[in-house]
């Protein structure tokens, strides 16, 4: 899925112009290989829920982004970064996660004005 594809919810020229600017001179994760969804904060439900349902569906893009995560600690734990030419580039991103995120605010949106119950995900595990 190319990064043209996917809907956000702010998808005009202006927002398109921002996050590719964004993404391509503020944000470091692409020195390092990464996509942008590889730095999301895994101990959150959301993301955490999202993660699950990538491994049962997607098992290969789960597998390449521990690669891509593995690559880069490594990287980073030497003070090092890819030469410029192996940095992902804006043509490469593909938001693998937004989907699922999508799917689950959906739910949880859902929930909330039907039963008010918690999602299993969202419960504390001991």
């Amino acid at each position: 899925m190319a990064s043209q594809a996917v809907k956000f919810a702010y998808n005009g020229t202006i927002a398109s112009t921002l996050r590719k600017f964004a993404w391509t001179n503020l944000w470091g994760g692409r020195e390092y290989g990464l996509q942008f969804h590889d730095t999301y904060f895994e101990p959150a439900p959301e993301v955490t829920e999202a993660l699950r349902r990538l491994n049962l569906q997607e098992p290969h893009v789960f597998d390449q982004r521990k690669i891509r995560l593995s690559r880069a600690h490594t990287l980073a734990l030497h003070g090092e970064k890819l030469p410029k030419a192996e940095w992902t580039q804006w043509s490469q991103e593909s938001w693998y996660l937004k989907p699922y995120l999508d799917e689950i605010e959906a739910e949880k949106k859902a929930r909330a004005e039907s039963s008010g119950l918690i999602p299993p995900y969202e419960m504390k595990q001991h």
